[in-house]
């Protein structure tokens, strides 16, 4: 029997060592390309970059809410939560409303230093850099409480809008309240309709606020005195729009309508095909709104007609706008579908898409060039910031 040489197994075995690290060396590493179902290609080509991931945060986020520093919400057991903005990292949890409460809203005030939580049926305070419960001893910035459990007078049946050491919001029966967070009462009442589903909007010291009934009021903060008082056709349940001393008011008797802001007088309504129940975006001499079954429409911010001026419609657009893009297009957000469109202002087409199978919330911080803020299903944080012409 023929034998093969020892060192021709020896030569053979280093042969096929060889070949085996040479196409380990060849195989390249996997390449990832998402994270939580973000796409890093489809972020690029929207002019924006993943800024940082949390991927150790807490369950079940809801009512997230953005100061210039932080990010509070709540978790999946009733716990406030406080982020760090620059880099995502958690800062401090707190419980509220000890699992009784319906938790409405989250309103920081950085004058105070505190931020307060607004629920069905009482107001609760922490200090919005540790979580701690204020103290009597510790509460010497203005507008600051040493109340942590503040009952409510009205019953609360909307989330709040701040207004110095006020929370205004609508109550069940139809009451517009200033719950002064200072002092922990209501401090002053104005009575809008049998009652209030829509969170009010703020502008120059006056107050916009809509009933269930269609009643629409305009009211002076100080001295809670109407500046005008309208009724339309149906309720309202999107929050009004102020800019450019314009209320914009999306309603569910299919109008959209811009009203003076100080007088209450109608600069121009459009009637579309559809109940509408989202806000108004407006951005420049531009309206944008969601009409259910249409898509996306873009209004004449000034119109020159009383009856509006209609610039375009694009069907395959379902979100809301929530931003610019540095791309000089808008960023729209498609809750239901889990989707961002990337618009032409101009003529609304779609020129980009970003596909979020995993998001349940999206915030952005401003209008223009916003950062974009995504919590998921699989309970990550990511921020996506615009590029800059130095990140390539």
């Amino acid at each position: 029997m023929y034998k093969i040489p020892f060192v021709i197994i020896l030569a053979t075995h280093s042969i096929v060592n060889s070949l085996a690290l040479a196409d380990d060396k060849a195989i390249p590493p996997p390449v990832i390309e998402s994270t939580h179902g973000v796409n890093f290609s489809q972020v690029r080509n929207m002019a924006y970059r993943i800024d940082w991931v949390n991927q150790q945060t807490a369950l079940g986020l809801r009512l997230p809410t953005l100061t210039d520093e932080d990010m509070f919400a709540i978790d999946l057991h009733d716990q406030l939560v406080c982020y760090n903005l620059d880099n995502g990292q958690w800062r401090w949890s707190s419980p509220v409303g000890n699992h009784i409460y319906e938790l409405l809203g989250i309103n920081p005030n950085e004058t105070a230093e505190q931020v307060f939580v607004i629920t069905d049926g009482a107001v609760f305070a922490f200090e919005s850099s540790t979580g701690n419960l204020p103290t009597q001893a510790g509460t010497v910035q203005k507008d600051s409480t040493d109340k942590s459990f503040q009952k409510l007078s009205w019953a609360a049946n909307t989330p709040a809008v701040a207004a110095g050491p006020n929370l205004l919001y609508g109550s069940r029966n139809g009451e517009l309240v200033w719950h002064d967070c200072s002092i922990g009462f209501t401090s002053k009442t104005y009575s809008i309709a049998t009652a209030m589903s829509s969170m009010p909007a703020i502008s120059d010291g006056i107050v916009v606020a809509s009933g269930d009934d269609g009643a629409v009021a305009a009211i002076d903060i100080k001295t809670a005195r109407a500046r005008w008082l309208i009724k339309l056709l149906d309720a309202v349940v999107a929050t009004p729009t102020i800019s450019n001393s314009t209320v914009y008011i999306a309603g569910t008797d299919q109008y959209l309508r811009a009203i003076d802001l100080y007088t209450g007088r109608p600069r121009w309504k459009h009637l579309t095909t559809a109940e509408l129940i989202d806000s108004p975006f407006v951005i420049g001499d531009a309206l944008y709104q969601r009409i259910p079954t249409i898509g996306l429409a873009c209004f004449s911010a000034f119109a020159p007609d009383i009856t509006g001026e209609l610039r375009w419609t694009s069907q395959k657009v379902n979100g809301i706008v929530v931003t610019t893009t540095p791309n000089n297009r808008l960023l729209c957000w498609d809750k239901e579908n889990r989707i961002i469109q990337e618009v032409d202002p101009r003529l609304g087409t779609i020129t980009s898409t970003m596909e979020l199978p995993l998001v349940t919330e999206l915030l952005v911080d401003s209008p223009n060039l916003g950062n974009i803020y995504l919590i998921t299903d699989d309970n990550a944080i990511l921020k996506l910031t615009p590029r800059r012409a130095t990140d390539g």
